[in-house]
């Protein structure tokens, strides 16, 4: 008979559970990226019924695009500190069922129930965006590219979804948009159950890859982060928070350009749509390749130039160009989304690492990110027209382009360690 080593497991596990266990991990993922933006494409949408139905001024109305991204860049800060504390699947759960109920209190008649509602569902959000590229690392060390694609993927194509169907959607409910909005409560909720019945599932495992309350240095979200320079930090810092910026600001302002140019509703919705499923492809494929490759800058400058290429289309083709410049702006946006994150894990090394940088790059980013949606209305508001705020938006792909070359030159660490994840095979 064949003696058995010490410390060796008495079985392993088998081939169904090791399945069940990866799909579980899967599509908590797909559920989790698909409830990220949801919230962001359906409001814009729907912003003259909301601004008709409750009387809105302009502040107001950008309290109501912007106000969410502050959270995100403000609640990006707590991400860190709550990880170490819990589990990040735990803290993942948490705030997809945040920001189901924000989402569901939309549906309450009232303007500051909807203001409460959407910032409320914005600080789920922003803690959920932090521990995203640190999920990935966790439950796919050896899939970080393919994995980090899925969720930008996921990420993109939510808020199109949300834009292009809430109209149709509110005209099914009797033409009431408060539960045309109130409905996308439901995915988010779906989430939390996702992702609560992979915490359940995985909680021995990822309370030793996670940052936890045992063996893991306290980080700072705004401290440098270990083994990192700061000129590589502020690089991902900037790329994430310009790219951030295009992005609102185009999910803010890109469906009401159109319609202030004669499209109806429902077709600057689908604009939108085009743009976000059009993301898909440089999504998916932009971390694969940056996985592979020492140096992304020439993929930096490629995304750059892409979203730069489909901002001057909108401004220079009026309507006749809207779909072909849809999809430029939707290639460039989701490449320099999926970038950004994959950077996060290809710069560190450790989970640890990741968390902090992620949270300092987001924190900074998105409080950034919410400059684009205010600048450009109130450009809007000076000029009378769309040319000027669109001209702002191209000029800032020029900065873009230049964190894109810093961040993609290889750093310390330009690969992920695998050792410090517990794999999902």
């Amino acid at each position: 008979m064949q003696e058995r080593v010490a410390g060796e497991p008495t079985s392993s596990p088998r081939a169904s559970d090791v399945w069940r266990a990866g799909a579980l991990a899967v599509a908590a993922v797909i559920a989790f990226g698909v409830s990220l933006r949801l919230m962001f494409g359906s409001a814009s949408s729907l912003v003259d019924e909301i601004r008709d139905g409750y009387h809105l001024d302009a502040v107001e109305v950008a309290l109501l695009t912007t106000g969410p991204v502050v959270c995100l860049g403000l609640g990006a800060s707590v991400a860190p500190r709550l990880a170490r504390r819990f589990s990040a699947l735990g803290v993942a759960t948490v705030s997809m069922a945040v920001l189901a109920v924000g989402t569901a209190l939309r549906v309450v008649p009232g303007w500051p129930v909807l203001l409460v509602g959407t910032l409320l569902g914005g600080l789920g959000i922003a803690v959920a965006n932090v521990l995203g590229p640190v999920l990935i690392r966790l439950l796919f060390p050896h899939r970080i590219g393919a994995m980090t694609g899925l969720l930008t993927a996921l990420i993109c194509v939510s808020a199109g979804i949300a834009s292009g169907v809430t109209p149709p959607l509110t005209r099914a409910v009797d033409d009431d948009w408060r539960v045309g909005l109130g409905l996308w409560a439901v995915p988010a909720a779906l989430a939390a159950v996702a992702m609560a019945a992979l915490t359940v599932g995985r909680a021995r495992g990822l309370r030793r890859a996670a940052p936890g309350p045992t063996g893991s240095p306290v980080v700072s979200p705004t401290a440098p982060t270990v083994g990192l320079g700061a000129r590589m930090r502020w690089a991902i810092t900037g790329f994430m928070g310009i790219q951030s910026l295009l992005a609102y600001a185009t999910v803010a302002w890109l469906p009401t350009i159109y319609r202030d140019r004669g499209v109806d509703a429902d077709t600057a919705g689908l604009i939108f749509a085009v743009l976000s499923v059009s993301s898909i492809v440089t999504a998916l494929g932009v971390p694969v390749l940056a996985a592979r490759m020492r140096s992304q800058r020439l993929l930096a400058v490629s995304v750059v130039v892409l979203a730069a290429a489909g901002i001057v289309g909108v401004l220079t083709t009026g309507t006749a160009g809207a779909w072909p410049c849809a999809v430029l702006v939707g290639l460039g946006q989701g490449g320099a989304l999926s970038l950004a994150l994959v950077l996060m894990n290809l710069r560190t090394a450790s989970a640890v690492e990741a968390t902090a940088l992620s949270a300092s790059a987001q924190t900074v980013g998105y409080l950034l990110a919410a400059t684009g949606p205010i600048a450009m209305g109130a450009l809007h508001s000076l000029t009378g027209g769309w040319s000027v705020p669109l001209i702002a938006l191209a000029a800032t792909m020029m900065p873009l382009a230049v964190c894109g070359v810093v961040a993609g030159h290889p750093g310390s660490h330009d690969r992920a360690a695998p050792e410090v994840a517990t794999p999902v095979p």
